[in-house]
């Protein structure tokens, strides 16, 4: 699909809104089941300077003054603001010369909701070089990519890809259960995904995450 700016402007103001509604300043916790029954847990952080990374646009820079030579350029952070305020331009922005942009702009819909609408999560497999990332969560129809951030630990959000999550994973885990929280918040007590088909009887979490509340009713 063919997207002019002014489509990925209206595509990356909505989706914005659901990033600031659904996942910005939390947490999720996905905890996987492998196929040997062990239980493993993944967890990833969203912040303000996270959005622009997963849309596909590359800001550009711009005149920031009276003098033609003063040229500022648009931060991750000030990106999300504009498209949070409506004021997000075309001329902020041109589309990534890898050809990556329109895929992206076509998922970011689809993925920017609780729970990322991930099912699956993996080690991504490095075969495209052209792509940096480190682990990956989603479906069949699109992933998330994340990188661990050097200054803190966290896993963050850095790409989106319109792919088969096991396409491009070494191996991949079974996503069972998905919590939620705010990042100041110390433990998780919201679950905003429980797959279908599990036992949960059976189910017994490691010391650290005890306290999290099991699922009683299996949703999709």
């Amino acid at each position: 699909m063919q997207y002019t700016k002014k489509d990925a402007v209206r595509i990356v103001v909505n989706c914005a809104e659901l990033y600031r509604d659904e996942l910005n300043n939390r947490n999720l916790l996905f905890v996987c089941l492998d196929k040997h029954k062990r239980i493993s847990y993944i967890e990833v952080s969203f912040h303000d300077y996270s959005y622009m990374h997963l849309t596909g646009l590359r800001p550009v820079k711009k005149q920031s003054g009276e003098d033609l030579n003063d040229m500022e350029q648009l931060t991750a952070d000030m990106f999300y603001d504009l498209c949070l305020n409506h004021k997000l331009s075309p001329d902020d922005f041109e589309f990534s010369d890898k050809g990556t942009t329109p895929l992206k702009l076509e998922v970011l819909p689809m993925i920017m909701n609780k729970n990322l609408a991930a099912n699956m999560v993996g080690d991504f497999n490095s075969l495209r070089p052209k792509l940096y990332t480190e682990k990956l969560a989603g479906g069949t129809k699109a992933c998330v990519g994340f990188v661990k951030d050097k200054k803190n630990g966290e896993y963050i959000p850095n790409t989106v890809l319109k792919e088969d999550l096991r396409s491009n994973v070494s191996d991949y885990v079974r996503v069972i259960a998905t919590y939620r929280k705010n990042i100041n918040d110390r433990n998780y007590s919201e679950i905003v995904y429980a797959a279908k088909k599990v036992d949960w009887t059976k189910i017994r979490f490691s010391e650290e995450y005890s306290y999290l509340p099991m699922p009683i009713t299996v949703s999709g």
